[in-house]
């Protein structure tokens, strides 16, 4: 009775308890161990086989072995186990040992957990520590659990003495209590502490709908802090929009079809012609003498397009060195050529992807480039200089030339296969000498233009004035032509109007009347129109213009300010 008393107190024990004798053979063990070890009677019977890191050598050293050898833990089969050994003794001789085994598996991962949630706190509290930024953490009723430094040192208070403390105890004007009653979040309030305005947040935190703490920060410790962030953000933002404003000018389309001024039947055909042209994605070549405004109806038809949304870039072929045209066309990789960038550059027609690339002067690109375009014509694909890459594109490509493509092709020095494919449709635009019908409405137009570019208000045009315009035979185009309106304005008094006299003598082929007229007013005239011929002639270069007058710039500052001629 005893025996099975004995035997269900054992395999009631919440510890594993194995018997052995000298040599390691198992002579018994309970209902624990076996679940621990799986063991079986009639398949163990040595403790090497369930612990197999015991040799049968050091059995005599069991004691040894599993207090000192195994005195923390064992791991066998994931299981995490402590061990301890009971000698056996018969008349003070040592007949085997009792071993108590503890599976602390549990217990091991919950100190791994807990070491793990020690580590993280100390991770955090290291985190808050180094924050510039004042932080402090109260529990639901308001007593401080945390506070950094950062912010006992803007307080001037220690550390140590602030936890566990009311935080109206700390800071002073606090809200944080109120918030840990609302659980309501304040977002950027001010709040005085110290005679000085500071700027803070404090934040509820909820768990399972209870409040568990607060979270107050300070966003800036003086208010002047915040004004010189925003200095440094509006700055930053100013030259982000010059940048922007910069590239978007420089890429994009400044003109519509209501800037082409003209009511003659031929300029009126051609600008019908172009707004046909903007409603599809076919190449358009653009023909006509200088000063006709190709580029303004180029302008225009990448306006009235569906591309107006992308850029408009504008290539200038005869303006671009021969050795620099690919690369400024395709675009380079860094350190393909003497004087790149390391970083490289895109192209003409990488920026222009998906809108328009304007090639004014075409009919002046070299026959290796012809063959270079059109590849990209026909592949639709660019490659940049020093790269073997292509990368695909969507370009709209308006061209346009003063030039006669079809005798250059008989010449050899235009390639046929490339006009074809630039002149989808063709629009001819005719010289201003050819619609003079367009004269007065141009000339009226450019007067109010000019005169609001440089700020000086006049009546307009006399009738004599635009008669002699009409008669003129306009080499120069448009161009000339707003050439002579600007030149006429700064001659005209304010609120007066252009009279022939205002005019160049070639254009009015008339004299001046001498009765009423004296010699020092005609010298005066003379020397005024010579000056601002001058001026225009060297694009208001006024260095070049001392140096064509022969005068020196003192002079000539004194003649300009005398004659009131507008700069």
């Amino acid at each position: 009775m005893i025996d099975n008393l004995l035997e269900n107190l054992l395999d009631n024990m919440d510890v594993g308890m194995i018997v052995v004798n000298n040599l390691g053979e198992i002579s018994m063990f309970n209902e624990k161990s076996k679940t621990i070890f799986n063991l079986d009677m009639s398949k163990n019977k040595y403790l090497k086989e369930i612990i197999p890191s015991l040799n049968i050598e050091d059995i005599h050293g069991i004691e040894e072995y599993i207090t000192k050898k195994h005195k923390d833990k064992i791991i066998i089969d994931n299981k995490v186990l402590n061990i301890h050994s009971i000698p056996i003794k018969k008349a003070d001789i040592k007949s085997g040992y009792m071993l108590l085994i503890y599976d602390i598996t549990e217990l091991a991962e919950l100190n791994n957990e807990i070491n793990k949630e020690r580590s993280t706190i100390r991770i955090l509290n290291y985190t808050l520590e180094m924050a510039y930024d004042g932080i402090i953490v109260i529990d639901k009723d308001g007593i401080v659990t945390m506070i950094n430094k950062s912010y006992t040192e803007f307080l001037e208070i220690d550390q140590d003495w602030a936890i566990g403390r009311h935080v109206t105890e700390v800071i002073e004007n606090t809200r944080m209590h109120i918030v840990a009653k609302t659980r309501i979040q304040e977002t950027a309030q001010l709040q005085k502490i110290k005679g000085r305005y500071m700027i803070a947040t404090r934040i509820p935190v909820i768990e399972n709908g209870e409040l568990v703490a607060v979270i107050g920060k300070i966003l800036f410790k003086n208010v002047k802090e915040l004004d010189l962030l925003y200095n440094k953000i509006r700055n930053i933002e100013d030259e982000y929009k010059k940048y922007k404003g910069e590239f978007e000018h420089s890429n994009s389309a400044s003109y519509c079809f209501d800037n082409l001024i003209g009511n003659s039947k031929s300029f009126t055909q051609a600008k019908k012609l172009a707004k046909k042209s903007a409603q599809t994605d076919s190449n358009v070549l653009l023909r006509g003498e200088s000063g006709t405004g190709k580029e303004l109806f180029a302008h225009a038809i990448h306006r009235a397009s569906e591309r107006a949304y992308a850029n408009f870039v504008k290539v200038n072929c005869a303006a671009i060195p021969i050795d620099l045209l690919e690369a400024e066309l395709f675009g380079y990789e860094g350190g393909s050529f003497t004087g790149a960038r390391k970083e490289g550059k895109m192209g003409k027609f990488e920026l222009a992807n998906e809108g328009s690339i304007f090639l004014d002067e075409i009919g002046d690109m070299p026959l290796h480039m012809q063959a270079k375009l059109l590849r990209v014509l026909q592949e639709k694909e660019v490659e940049r200089v020093g790269s073997t890459r292509t990368k695909k594109i969507d370009v709209r490509i308006i061209a346009a030339t003063n030039r006669n493509l079809e005798e250059m092709i008989k010449e050899g020095t235009f390639r046929e296969d490339l006009y074809y494919r630039l002149n989808v449709v063709t629009i001819n635009i005719p010289p201003l000498r050819e619609r003079p019908e367009d004269v007065e409405i141009l000339s009226n137009y450019l007067t109010e233009k000019v005169s609001t570019k440089l700020n000086k208000k006049i009546k307009g045009l006399s009738k004599d004035a635009v008669h002699c315009l009409m008669n003129y035979k306009w080499e120069g185009g448009v161009r000339q032509l707003e050439n002579v309106i600007e030149r006429a304005i700064n001659l005209v008094g304010y609120e007066k109007l252009i009279e022939p006299n205002h005019l160049p003598k070639e254009i009015t082929e008339s004299k001046y009347e001498f009765e009423n007229i004296s010699l020092n007013d005609i010298v005066n005239e003379a020397e005024k129109d010579a000056i601002l011929k001058a001026l225009i002639a060297c694009n208001w270069n006024k260095s070049m213009v001392a140096k064509k007058l022969n005068i020196s710039r003192t002079s000539l500052y004194e003649k300009i300010e005398k004659h009131r001629i507008l700069i």
